[in-house]
């Protein structure tokens, strides 16, 4: 079976760990403290043109919920065609109602100028928080999205195995079931039991900022810290990728 290992990334620096590891393909997005939203066009453009790697684009307006405005749905159909424009291969995205259901109207909408475009479609972790996953993922087959990004409704994919499962049994054939959410090298053979193609990771490691600073000021909340930050943790990214080849042959 052949696998696709897709990174989550914030930076440059994210993707060029990812790239070395051997990533399959990477998401970008910014903001993590939000749990990632659009990332800037540059950033697109820069690694589409340069790299050569398979791109993800979050198509995310704002941090928090996952219910959305006309004016917001709006933005993001013009950056889902942004994506397109620069050669991105997938968009990722998700749309909620206010009873917690999928927003089948406005994904349909989304879904609709990707396709449009030739792009591939995820479903990211807005249905984590959602109701009647079953409904949800059948509903997100029936719309013509490609992939759906879970963690099985929990906190982590390895405790969301149950429903991982499930989806994979149910709706799999239809719709690839991507696992995500603190997968490591730990859990990793639990994980591909699943009989899953595709899986997600973030491992990271945090570093101590370089920059010497005048005043002691931020420029963020807080509780923030600025002298340190998060990138890539490269050498378990690649024993991932390493082992995930390693089950292919």
């Amino acid at each position: 079976m052949k696998y696709t290992v897709e990174v989550c990334t914030y930076t440059i620096e994210d993707v060029l760990a990812a790239q070395e590891a051997g990533a399959d393909r990477v998401e970008l997005c910014s903001d993590p403290d939000a749990g990632g939203t659009t990332p800037s066009f540059g950033l697109i453009e820069h690694v589409v043109e340069t790299l050569g790697i398979d791109v993800a684009v979050m198509i995310r307006p704002r941090g928090g919920d996952f219910v959305y405005s006309p004016e917001e749905l709006l933005i993001m159909e013009r950056d889902i065609r942004m994506a397109a424009q620069v050669g991105a291969k997938c968009v990722v995205f998700g749309v909620l109602t206010d009873s917690g259901h999928l927003d089948v109207h406005a994904m349909g909408r989304l879904v609709a100028v990707a396709k449009e475009h030739q792009l591939q479609v995820t479903c990211h972790r807005a249905f984590d928080v959602a109701s009647n996953p079953h409904r949800f993922a059948q509903q997100l087959v029936d719309l013509g999205v490609d992939r759906l990004l879970t963690s099985g409704q929990k906190p982590r994919a390895i405790d969301g195995l149950a429903l991982l499962a499930d989806l994979q049994k149910t709706v799999g054939e239809e719709l690839s079931i991507m696992p995500g959410v603190e997968i490591s090298s730990n859990n990793l053979e639990q994980i591909l039991e699943l009989d899953v193609k595709e899986i997600h990771v973030r491992n990271v490691e945090k570093v101590t900022s370089s920059m010497q600073r005048g005043a002691n000021l931020v420029m963020g909340a807080d509780d923030y810290d600025e002298t340190t930050r998060v990138r890539i943790d490269l050498a378990e990214t690649t024993k991932i990728v390493e082992a995930v080849k390693q089950k292919e042959n």
